[in-house]
């Protein structure tokens, strides 16, 4: 009881001991970390001088299972009081289910700290669940109640984009949770989300206040090291699937079978160093589940349809959708096209008028 906790990396920790369920992922068993996952993890981690950490990343790259390695550390190894921010109480009890409470069970650390919800006389619930010397709340962003007590010192808010403007009377949900965290000098802060509207995306603004940290890798034609950009994948005419990216160095393009070399061989680069909240950006050109060509086939599939467009940008790139970014041809372009009319009007004629069909990319 009075040994102090284990002082290791928490990705080399959650490589030893967390298990993924059956419930909530493709790869049953032991967890591994993807090379990029190493440092947002470290910087998670209880000895890491960061009390806060983003991650504006693309959906389905692991990024609240990462938030639950650092809460299988805190149960195991480092007690404390927990509080996960959903956007609705329904996913809130689904991440309970489905996710937390199959990895107490299926992690063999974690086993018999916590208390079961089906026990009578535990105390506990899918919502608030005891362990000694913590518990853990999920809640949604629209409980005023869930974020308005007791004191928190590891907070985690979940897909943060997505959370109500305000919980009930009360505020910003977010900001409601943060303040709980205030008396701890050890707390820790996990956004996580992928971003939304311009100007209105919270987690866009946390990353903003954050180092902002992009995953560099290497050309595996030159070595040059670049964050990958969408601008810079190619594909013949009607074959997406042959997507390839082209170096921005060297002007050669880069089969897709080389990218899981060029992603074990990156790391992360600061854009604002000196910050003290760590922030990390990270789009599916990097996923190991997601092929080039699979994204250049949405990308193909959503033109035309704004609304799915929207949710390419802001779900596979983890960019921000500019809604002002989509007026296309600018007053300014448009006055410069100005042409002499040809033929003369006839004498009755007072005004000349057109109208024409306005599109995204063209008038």
């Amino acid at each position: 009881a009075v040994l102090p906790p284990v002082r290791v990396p928490l990705s080399a920790w959650a490589n030893e001991h967390v298990r993924l369920s059956s419930e909530g992922s493709v790869l049953a068993g032991h967890w591994q970390c993807f090379p990029y996952q190493v440092e947002p993890l470290d910087c998670m981690g209880p000895h890491s001088p960061y009390q806060e950490v983003v991650l504006m990343w693309a959906s389905q790259m692991s990024k609240t299972q990462l938030s639950l390695c650092l809460l299988a550390h805190v149960v195991a190894e480092d007690p404390g009081p927990c509080l996960i921010v959903e956007p609705t109480l329904a996913m809130a009890e689904a991440l309970s289910k489905d996710r937390i409470g199959p990895m107490f069970r299926d992690t063999p650390i974690l086993r018999g700290l916590v208390a079961d919800p089906k026990a009578r006389d535990a105390g506990s619930t899918i919502f608030h669940r005891r362990f000694k010397g913590g518990h853990v709340t999920v809640v949604g962003s629209n409980s005023p109640a869930g974020l308005a007590s007791r004191p928190i010192r590891f907070l985690f808010l979940d897909e943060v984009d997505r959370f109500e403007a305000s919980a009930g009377a009360e505020g910003d949900p977010a900001a409601l949770a943060i303040a709980r965290t205030r008396t701890f000098w050890n707390r820790k802060v996990i956004w996580t989300s992928s971003p939304t509207v311009k100007d209105a995306s919270r987690i866009a603004a946390a990353f903003e206040e954050s180092d902002q940290r992009e995953y560099y890798v290497p050309c595996p034609l030159c070595g040059e090291y670049r964050a990958l950009e969408w601008k810079r994948l190619e594909w013949p005419e009607g074959r997406p699937h042959d997507a390839e990216y082209r170096c921005e160095r060297c002007e050669k393009l880069i089969p897709h079978h080389r990218k899981a070399w060029m992603v074990a061989q990156g790391v992360w680069r600061p854009q604002k160093p000196g910050s003290r909240i760590a922030g990390f950006r990270l789009s599916e050109l990097y996923s190991p589940w997601r092929a080039w060509g699979e994204l250049a086939e949405d990308w193909l599939k959503a033109q035309g349809n704004p609304e799915r467009l929207r949710a390419f940008v802001n779900t596979s790139l983890a960019e921000l959708w500019d809604d002002a970014g989509q007026a296309g041809v600018t007053e300014a372009e448009l006055l410069a096209r100005r042409e002499q009319y040809g033929p003369m009007l006839p004498e009755s004629a007072a005004v000349l008028t057109s109208g024409v069909d306005v599109q995204d990319n063209r008038v």
